[in-house]
């Protein structure tokens, strides 16, 4: 199956799964092609550092909360796209805590939620809600 890309150059699926494959620990799902407006415009060796994350909201234990911290910390470096950090931030908590983990993140949403555990991160003008 032919793509074509936003440069008009025709590639293959599997040209453009090699081109745009992420990291084991990333999601592993097929990428047909990466939108320009989904990629951070800042650099993340300014914007995304691990000093700047602020914890708005949560009621997780204190060692929970720093192994978050951490977990979105590797996100950020591996992963590309918010729906790869959601991913890789879901499945980490999923096999460390169990349970039925749920992650968003995103620039801008509104959410109301009655979770029983939940974390809410800024980073830049990143949001991320972890909750369950």
């Amino acid at each position: 199956m032919m793509k074509i890309n936003g440069f008009g150059k025709k590639l293959t699926a599997k040209q453009l799964r090699t081109k745009f494959e992420r990291q084991d620990e990333c999601d592993e799902t097929f990428f047909d092609e990466l939108k320009e407006s989904r990629k951070w415009r800042e650099p993340p060796e300014k914007a995304l550092r691990f000093e700047n994350v602020i914890i708005q909201d949560t009621n997780l234990p204190l060692e929970q909360i720093e192994e978050s911290k951490k977990m979105l910390g590797d996100a950020l470096q591996l992963c590309g796209i918010e729906n790869e950090i959601a991913s890789f931030m879901k499945r980490k908590f999923d096999s460390r805590y169990g349970g039925h983990w749920q992650c968003i993140v995103g620039r801008n949403f509104g959410t109301h939620l009655d979770p029983i555990q939940f974390i809410h991160f800024t980073v830049s003008k990143i949001s991320v809600i972890l909750f369950r």
